[in-house]
């Protein structure tokens, strides 16, 4: 009778309904926060996991279309299943880092939407070679092909007076015709005192080569050169020690680099050459190099017969 009483007693009963609900909820609030913390980690490994392969495409692409680029800064948020960053590129210029663009990546399984207004930098006035600029201002090199015939060559040189004595001057050189790059060091003694930071290669895909040949054809003769982003070689670290030849540690870091970018030609490139096989050093040409120096080092090369073409890049003061 006793067990009768207490199954018919409505307080106890109601005590009961709500230690059950309780012990509910806590159930419910302890799966929810294994869920919300296991979720989180496996969102945040997925974000870690895209964030660098985002990273190191956009660190090879820079290394690719930034003649001695690089990315001096970066910041990554991570999203639900994907996320954005936010890197700088950058060039040394006498020593100086000098930030030339802001970039923005978008990375994951569901990358965060992102709108980008600009008009892109750059002018072209009548009868003048167009100007191409970097975001932050400073301008964009153009070089030409020894193997292309042009109608006008770009000489920059005989605008060099106009920059003030105290600057230090980047400059993009084509070449009258491909040396090899066992050259190297006698080519770095021709051009001197001006120094050579990095080395134009004759790296192209035959699409693109046909491309160039088509705009002498078609162009204006002052719409034509090879932008600074689309042509392809390596860096010279160390510009005083040019007799221990750099090519084969750099040109297979440039192969890999040129697997690894996002841009769809650097990996077309990679194709071609792993198809015909890399380019040794003893037939790698040299169209073109990038020096720097200041104004009275580079009118030196005035009248100098290697040099075909000139094009003046990023002017900055030096580094004291």
């Amino acid at each position: 009778m006793k067990d009768m009483d207490n199954i018919f007693d409505d307080k106890k009963l109601k005590q009961s309904v709500r230690k059950a609900k309780a012990k509910s909820t806590i159930k419910i609030i302890c799966i929810s926060l294994v869920v919300f913390i296991a979720g989180s980690f496996i969102n945040t490994a997925i974000g870690i996991k895209y964030s660098k392969k985002s990273y190191e495409a956009a660190e090879a692409y820079v290394s690719v279309s930034v003649p001695g680029g690089y990315i001096s800064e970066s910041t990554d948020f991570i999203g639900f299943l994907g996320g954005n960053g936010n890197y700088k590129i950058t060039k040394n210029i006498g020593n100086k880092p000098v930030i030339l663009e802001d970039r923005v990546s978008l990375f994951g399984l569901i990358p965060k939407i992102a709108f980008f207004r600009g008009t892109g930098a750059g002018y072209h006035d009548a009868g003048q070679w167009p100007v191409s600029i970097w975001e932050n201002g400073y301008r964009k090199m153009r070089f030409f092909h020894p193997n292309i015939e042009y109608v006008e060559y770009q000489n920059d040189l005989e605008e060099i007076d106009k920059i003030p004595d105290d600057k230090i001057i980047e400059m993009a050189i084509s070449f009258d015709k491909p040396y090899k790059m066992t050259e190297l060091f006698t080519i770095q003694n021709k051009l001197s005192p001006a120094k050579i930071y990095w080395v134009w290669l004759n790296e192209f895909t035959e699409e693109k080569m046909k491309h160039y040949e088509n705009e002498v054809v078609n162009y204006d003769s002052k719409a034509n050169g090879i932008k600074e982003d689309e042509a392809i070689g390596i860096s010279i670290p160390n510009k005083d020690r040019l007799w221990v030849n750099p090519y084969d540690q750099y040109y297979d870091a440039l192969v890999e680099n040129l697997e690894k970018s996002y841009m769809p030609e650097h990996q077309k490139l990679y194709e071609e050459i792993m198809a015909r096989g890399k380019t040794k050093m003893e037939d790698a040409e040299v169209l073109g190099v990038i020096v720097q120096g200041t104004k009275e080092e580079l009118k030196q090369l005035v009248e100098n017969p290697m040099v075909k073409a000139t094009s003046i890049g990023v002017v900055v003061d030096p580094l004291y």
